[in-house]
């Protein structure tokens, strides 16, 4: 049985800098100085540790006890810094009587630092830091700590993801200052959270590193570590702004906090409580200046931008948008940064609403304003030609799109970096758009990048990452790598199983999932997704959906003509305006396809679908899609279902004259109404029954 990590109590600090003569002999130095110039002295008589000679001196020796603190810090810090962030946080917690801190500096033999490996290292960290149970990590700066670029710090995280250590964060004073300084900056928590990738960590010894990165990647992974990271700084940022609030002086100063609260939450899509931070921010900018004031008015234009996310009505946002806009310009001008704000958070409203047309158009008048201000080479302008990007994409024109989204990346990139979530959005609509285009080998590693990020950033369950892992998987689908894309695909409908709130998203997995083992010939399989679907939210597409795939299956499948049964009588007894019409869009021009659809029998089925007026006029863009050799293409057509089932009944039907001629004249009433073209059409002499030479004895 291991004994317990020793450890000093939290108090040592302050006996171990009054006995070095006060904070004036620190003053400036770093952790790593205060070990060279007070450690290894004090110990080289026994040539101990710091904590063995402290338990070996009677009049220190209260000062030892076991651990139950375990420091993860940079020996690039500043002594005095990093005990002040310690003292800080187990004040605020009411545990400074009770602390006591393995400290590596302290317990670790410095005077046999030099002999030790990178096992006997890794061990003795391990072992202490799994005892201790407890980790708590010094963050300086805050927007870009050096702990989380040392290898040795990310070591650290590790055990405390693989052994389900609580993990915590402690700030020096100045740090925190500094840190609610620049929440201000619009952006700046993204901008920090972007900075912070632990594969990219380094050490001094780079073999160290590599047996770190090795550990790392046997037990969990670089994306484990981060997330860790990820979701304790953003909790200790939230928290530490919101309590910050009581403590601010003026109306103006809360107002500004919640203001700035808010826009975290915002842009972590938790859009009620964004609302909520934002509601306090224009009552208290309210109290403050009145509410006409610009200040109010900014946040007026916010809270309409929460109330927006969450697809509330639109008259519950939309007047809110419009009178602080106007009043906003009116006051400012139309370049101020608070009315160009509230522009683009309008446009966005718009178009997340599904209103692209109004958002397109507002954005092209915000571009404007902003090249002209900013020039087209502005991190600024580069965001609004990405919403004008994707509105193209929303409105189907795709090639559009894509060279709107290709100009707008490489500055997003360069500003915020290839993580940030500006960046994201631009990256994801963009392999949106080349897997449209049929570009597939463009669009595979973007979708890549993207989940990558999701994963380490937002968390594996993350709905934004969900959505992520969903587009990579229709990319890979459609890039032709069958194998990989039906595990994606089988990984994400177990996942989402549980996520009523992603039932719309399940819903498309279960539709490509159909596709994957359909093109894997298991039609039963496929016969079950698409019968799950139907069942599930009976409506038009569900039921074209499972006609396709059941008229294209062998006879064989499990079910088949009770489900086509089944699904005839929900089509036949349904209301539908435009049966002329499928509920899917032509891979070629993106609008939905009218009358008989087009298949690639060579690629999976319903992956590809045409307008058969899109391969006749552009058969070179359809062939961009199909992963297979050109020479075996091959297209096959469908019929629209209830068009189909009508010309099936008079081809086959057994029944009197009378009865088949009924059927054929209903058949050529429902041909004109939806505008059949004539030579689509079954001709009457097609009909068996109605084709017979007329003889009463025939």
């Amino acid at each position: 049985m291991m004994l317990p990590a020793r450890g000093l109590r939290l108090s040592y600090l302050r006996h171990f800098i009054n006995s070095h003569g006060g904070e004036s002999s620190f003053a400036g130095k770093t952790t790593a100085q205060v070990c060279f110039e007070f450690v290894v002295p004090l110990t080289k008589p026994g040539e101990l540790s710091l904590v063995d000679h402290v338990a070996n001196d009677p009049s220190t020796a209260a000062y030892v006890a076991p651990a139950n603190w375990y420091v993860s810090h940079a020996w690039q810090y500043l002594f005095l810094e990093t005990v002040d962030s310690l003292e800080r946080f187990f004040s605020d917690r009411g545990l400074a009587d009770d602390a006591v801190i393995w400290f590596c500096v302290f317990n670790n033999n410095q005077h046999l630092a030099a002999t030790q490996s990178f096992a006997s290292w890794s061990t003795t960290f391990k072992d202490s830091l799994a005892m201790i149970g407890n980790v708590v990590m010094i963050m300086h700066p805050w927007n870009d700590p050096i702990v989380l670029r040392r290898s040795w710090c990310v070591f650290e995280v590790y055990v405390a993801v693989t052994m389900g250590a609580r993990f915590e964060i402690a700030l020096a004073r100045d740090q925190e200052a500094t840190f609610l300084n620049d929440m201000a900056e619009d952006g700046a928590f993204l901008k920090m959270l972007a900075t912070i990738k632990s594969e990219n960590s380094e050490a001094t010894i780079p073999s160290d590193r590599d047996g770190i990165f090795s550990l790392i990647r046997a037990e969990t992974s670089f994306i484990a570590v981060d997330r860790l990271i990820f979701s304790t700084l953003s909790n200790w940022i939230k928290t530490t702004l919101e309590a910050s609030i009581a403590s601010a002086p003026t109306f103006a100063e809360k107002a500004a906090r919640w203001l700035q609260l808010g826009r975290i939450y915002s842009r972590e899509t938790k859009d009620a409580d964004s609302e909520r931070c934002f509601r306090h921010a224009v009552d208290l900018f309210t109290q403050s200046s009145g509410p006409d004031a610009a200040d109010t008015l900014a946040a007026a234009s916010h809270l309409a931008y929460a109330i927006a996310y969450q697809r509330k009505p639109r008259d519950e946002w939309a007047p809110r948008f419009t009178s602080s806009l106007a009043a906003l310009e009116s006051q400012l001008g139309a370049t101020d940064d608070r009315s160009l704000r509230a522009r683009a958070d309008f446009a966005s409203s718009l178009a997340w609403n599904g209103d692209f047309a109004a958002a397109l158009n507002m954005s092209m008048t915000l571009l404007d304003l902003q090249r002209h201000m900013f020039g087209l080479g502005d991190w600024r302008t580069a965001s609004t030609m990405s919403m004008i990007g994707i509105n193209h994409f929303q409105l189907g024109a795709r090639r559009v799109a894509a060279r709107w989204l290709a100009k707008a990346l490489p500055i997003q990139a360069a500003y915020f970096g290839e993580d940030h979530t500006s960046t994201t959005l631009t990256m994801s609509f963009l392999a949106g758009a080349f897997m449209f285009l049929g570009e597939l080998q463009r669009a595979l590693p973007l979708a890549q990048h993207l989940v990558a990020t999701s994963e380490r950033t937002r968390g594996p369950d993350n709905s934004g990452t969900m959505v992520d892992k969903m587009n990579l998987a229709m990319v890979t689908l459609m890039a032709g790598h069958l194998h990989e894309a039906t595990a994606q695909l089988t990984a994400l409908e177990a996942a989402l199983k549980s996520r009523a709130d992603l039932s719309h998203h399940h819903r498309e997995v279960l539709k490509h999932l159909a596709v994957a083992h359909w093109a894997n010939t298991e039609y039963d399989v496929a016969a079950s997704c698409y019968r799950r679907i139907f069942e599930a939210t009976p409506d038009k597409e569900s039921a074209w959906l499972l006609v396709g795939f059941l008229l294209d299956a062998p006879t064989t499948t499990a079910q088949r003509d009770e489900s086509l049964q089944r699904v005839r009588q929900y089509m036949m007894t349904s209301r539908d305006d435009a049966p002329e019409s499928w509920p899917m869009s032509c891979t070629v021009c993106c609008q939905p396809v009218h009358g008989r659809l087009v298949k690639c029998d060579s690629c999976p089925k319903a992956l590809f679908v045409f307008c058969a007026s899109c391969l006749e006029r552009q058969p070179r863009r359809a062939l961009k899609f199909c992963a297979h050799d050109q020479a075996d293409t091959a297209y096959s057509t469908m019929t629209p279902p209830r068009r189909f089932f009508f010309e099936a009944d008079l081809v086959s039907l057994d029944a009197s004259f009378e009865d088949v001629h009924g059927i054929f004249r209903a058949y050529e009433t429902y041909c004109d109404a939806h505008s059949v073209p004539r030579h689509e059409r079954l001709p009457r002499s097609s009909v068996p029954v109605l084709s017979r030479a007329w003889h009463p004895m025939l």
